[in-house]
């Protein structure tokens, strides 16, 4: 069924004077790919998968616009996730209980710039991922970073800003936690904030953040990164770091501080694209005491176009922990755990990704 016809059927189910106003679009992304996962823990700790999500994260969702007249626009996003392997929504996989878990917003855009409200991607993780020579895809990729506790990605009961001036993107952000310590009767906790700029001029890009977020009891992650990454024209070079700074008082990857340093490569191989990246992770001062966790990450992928929206890809990822690192190894949707401390994970996977 042809795209307009899919939005068609969406709308039927929408406020008919609503819909005859507004400019509504169905989009989403099919990924799904069979793998081979090895936690390196004991007994039997290698197995053969099918998984959605290798590259990206299956999804579907609508946005539209309404133009208001005098450059002003009127604008939303419903984004939910799908789990392609077993056919569930991600409101069925584990502790994520909300259906459009990925975005839900509604706002207003002008030649200010636009203004959301709901559910939304903070500004450090959509600033890092422009520095994420594996575009928070494939193994290997910066999430291997921000899952650890690196930088909160997404903020719900938020007031989100983005605009673009001059070639940078700005992005802030301010979100209610809507969370009661019944202990301090404080409504402080969960609560969010934070800034980032984003440079894109020509083959240059410069990101920077800094957000914080707020826990039950209302004490703060203060989490900050930098990159910066350079288009040569037949191969790309990525350089990000990022720090989460719980300030003693919060567990951050199971410390109070985790620092992570990445550098990523992009070689042009035919019509299709060599990607490798190798990332440094280390937690200070360890809740449990003795050396402090640190683990190194390398990942490789290749991913080849069969069209502008149909891709095929194979990717290897495998982190190398010390005596007390438990780091896991991530792709868009899929981790391999490592099966004990000082244990490295590995995996392998090849796999298909149609947008739509």
């Amino acid at each position: 069924m042809k795209k307009t016809l899919l939005a068609v059927a969406v709308a039927a189910a929408l406020p008919a004077a609503a819909f005859a106003q507004t400019n509504v679009t169905l989009y989403g992304i099919a990924d799904a790919g069979v793998g081979w996962n090895d936690t390196d823990g004991p007994g039997d700790s290698s197995t053969m998968v099918v998984n959605s999500g290798y590259m990206s994260t299956s999804r579907f969702g609508i946005r539209g616009t309404e133009d208001l007249g005098s450059g002003l626009k009127a604008t939303f996003n419903l984004e939910a996730g799908v789990q392609l392997d077993q056919g569930l929504s991600d409101s069925d996989i584990g502790s994520r209980s909300a259906f459009w878990q990925r975005r839900a917003v509604v706002g207003l855009a002008g030649g200010f710039g636009e203004v959301r409200l709901g559910r939304d991607y903070t500004p450090g993780f959509s600033a890092a991922g422009t520095t994420d020579v594996m575009g928070y895809g494939l193994l290997g990729n910066w999430l291997t970073y921000t899952a650890q506790g690196g930088i909160t990605t997404r903020a719900s009961n938020g007031i989100h800003y983005t605009g673009t001036f001059s070639g940078i993107t700005l992005r802030a952000m301010y979100a209610e936690g809507e969370l009661l310590d019944t202990a301090t009767t404080d409504s402080g906790g969960g609560d969010a904030w934070g800034l980032s700029g984003v440079y894109a001029g020509g083959p240059l890009t410069v990101q920077g953040y800094y957000q914080e977020v707020n826990n039950v009891v209302g004490d703060a992650v203060k989490q900050a990164g930098i990159g910066a990454g350079y288009n040569f024209g037949a191969f790309r070079l990525t350089l990000t770091y990022g720090v989460a700074d719980a300030d003693g008082t919060a567990v951050v990857a199971g410390g109070d501080k985790l620092q992570g340093l990445g550098l990523g490569a992009g070689v042009k191989l035919g019509t299709g694209e060599l990607l490798a990246q190798i990332m440094q992770l280390k937690v200070d001062n360890p809740v449990a005491g003795g050396k402090d966790p640190k683990g190194t990450s390398f990942g490789i992928a290749y991913v080849h176009p069969l069209s502008k929206r149909t891709n095929l890809y194979a990717t290897y990822g495998m982190m190398r922990n010390n005596d007390t690192g438990r780091f896991s190894i991530l792709a868009s949707d899929n981790s391999v755990a490592a099966g004990a401390p000082g244990a490295d994970p590995k995996g392998f996977a090849v796999g298909i990704r149609h947008l739509f």
